[in-house]
């Protein structure tokens, strides 16, 4: 359905099996090329401020909240809720949208399931713009979870206190947290949302190298109970898929599949959650794809480095995919 604002998109929920619907918006010029955006976390939701890393007059930019985060229902659910089910629901909605092929643009766990659509579906994939490449591997989550203490100690050590006072015990590694969370997490009490609040805080203060000092963080401007529910998704998700989903099957050896692709990687050289090494593990596996690792920048997207390296990846990805379309004409 059409809604009248400063921006026209059309939006839906699209059923998609096993008691899951997903919440999708699409906005742009019809028949533009095609950029489906994939959000972060697991647990995150849409940000249509990304569209304004595209030339909006360019592309047909397409959102989605994937399953029990965002305005997808039911909020929260764990059953039947993977990776093999996420890319089941980016298919079944570009059918549902009559999109012939798309382009994916994915931050962080949005590389991983952008790469993981991508090599299950590459003939209907135009073209990748990833930033902050998280490859899920159990050494990439332990540096989230654990070993990144040596660089953030004191965030490290508020996040374990918190965990200690919602559990009564102190984690000792990497899958001490991830067990002992579960419970609590899983409750939606007061002291999960606690929990949640901690979890995300110590991933925003892993993610931000330069932040602007007027521009305030997307949590503090979200009512409370709003704030609340993104950080209980964002914890409950990650959490379940590190312990059920994660590592999956190793996507490297599969990139072969889209390697003919055009793709631009943006990855801050101070990346602490997601370190670059996994951009350069990714980029030798895809000869023809741009690698920009951007200094003095962190994971988040809005970084003037990493803004201005997106930009001018989606620009050049719109001109390849215009250059194939008219060779193929």
């Amino acid at each position: 359905m059409e809604n009248q604002s400063p921006v026209q998109f059309d939006e839906g929920m699209l059923d998609v099996g096993e008691g899951h619907s997903i919440y999708w918006r699409a906005q742009g010029p019809r028949d533009a090329p095609v950029m489906l955006v994939v959000h972060g976390g697991p647990g995150g939701a849409m940000n249509i401020k990304w569209a304004e890393v595209l030339e909006q007059d360019e592309w047909r930019v397409v959102f989605f909240d994937q399953r029990g985060c965002g305005k997808s229902t039911p909020f929260g659910k764990l059953e039947s809720n993977g990776i093999a089910a996420l890319v089941h629901d980016m298919e079944k909605l570009r059918v549902a949208l009559q999109i012939e092929q798309w382009a994916i643009f994915g931050g962080s766990w949005g590389t991983t399931l952008g790469l993981a659509y991508g090599v299950a579906h590459p003939e209907r994939c135009t073209g990748f713009l990833l930033r902050g490449i998280f490859l899920a591997r159990r050494e990439d989550i332990d540096w989230f979870l654990w070993d990144v203490r040596r660089v953030f100690p004191e965030a490290h050590r508020a996040f374990l206190d918190a965990i200690e006072a919602a559990c009564g015990k102190r984690p000792a590694n990497a899958q001490d947290i991830l067990r002992m969370t579960e419970a609590p997490l899983a409750r939606f009490d007061e002291a999960g949302t606690r929990l949640a609040r901690a979890w995300t805080q110590y991933e925003t203060t892993l993610s931000v190298v330069n932040k602007p000092e007027k521009e305030p963080a997307e949590e503090e401007k979200r009512p409370s109970a709003e704030a609340n529910a993104a950080a209980i998704s964002m914890a409950l998700l990650e959490r379940h898929y590190m312990a059920n989903e994660l590592p999956p099957t190793p996507l490297l050896p599969l990139i072969e599949r889209i390697a003919h692709l055009p793709c631009w990687i943006v990855h801050g050289r101070f990346d602490m959650v997601c370190p670059p090494d996994q951009a350069l593990d990714l980029a030798a596996r895809w000869p023809g794809a741009d690698l920009a690792v951007v200094n003095a920048a962190g994971h988040w997207t809005f970084e003037p480095g990493n803004l201005a390296a997106l930009r001018a990846g989606a620009a050049a990805l719109a001109k390849a995919i215009a250059q194939t379309k008219r060779a193929s004409a």
